[in-house]
């Protein structure tokens, strides 16, 4: 969206989800972005998400919408930030127009990727180090063999060429 020098209309920039919980959010999404509460919380229910918050630059707030899906307010110095932020955006989501990104990263599993492929929305993308035939799976070599796809915000340059690559190979 600051590429595009557009409004951020989608409250899930500047944060991640362990990808189990991001499975639960895209499931449910109207609900979460329309009805569900946040309620931040001192640990991850993830060690994983604990250890990344006990080495970023600084302390960010984790929250739990509806006390099931898990969020890493990872762009947010406070709780009150991230709450405004978030029920601001998620009022703007336009659910008719949706694009739906996915990425192999934060815990994701083979049938994460396989999940994620099943979910019903029409325009969708998996950034994935797997090559699996499956509609909505991108697979980028470049991250063959690695433990995850690599980190969008410095390797923006790949995940551009994949996202328009992905989807100029599905048009008519």
């Amino acid at each position: 969206m600051q590429d595009l020098n557009m409004e951020y209309n989608s409250p899930t920039l500047g944060l991640y989800f362990m990808y189990p919980d991001y499975i639960e959010f895209l499931r449910n999404i109207r609900y979460y972005l329309t009805e569900a509460e946040i309620r931040f919380v001192e640990h991850s229910k993830y060690p994983l998400g604990d250890e990344r918050r006990a080495r970023w630059s600084h302390w960010y707030p984790i929250g739990l919408l509806d006390g099931k899906v898990e969020i890493h307010f990872l762009h947010y110095h406070s709780e009150q930030e991230a709450a405004e932020k978030w029920y601001r955006r998620a009022a703007r989501v336009d659910f008719d127009n949706l694009l739906i990104i996915g990425m192999d990263q934060n815990l994701c599993t083979e049938a994460d990727v396989r999940a994620f492929d099943s979910l019903p929305f029409e325009r969708k993308i998996m950034f994935s180090r797997y090559d699996f035939p499956l509609a909505s799976n991108e697979y980028m070599p470049e991250f063959a063999g690695c433990d995850s796809v690599g980190d969008a915000y410095r390797k923006g340059h790949i995940f551009y060429r994949h996202l328009i690559g992905h989807f100029k190979a599905q048009r008519p």
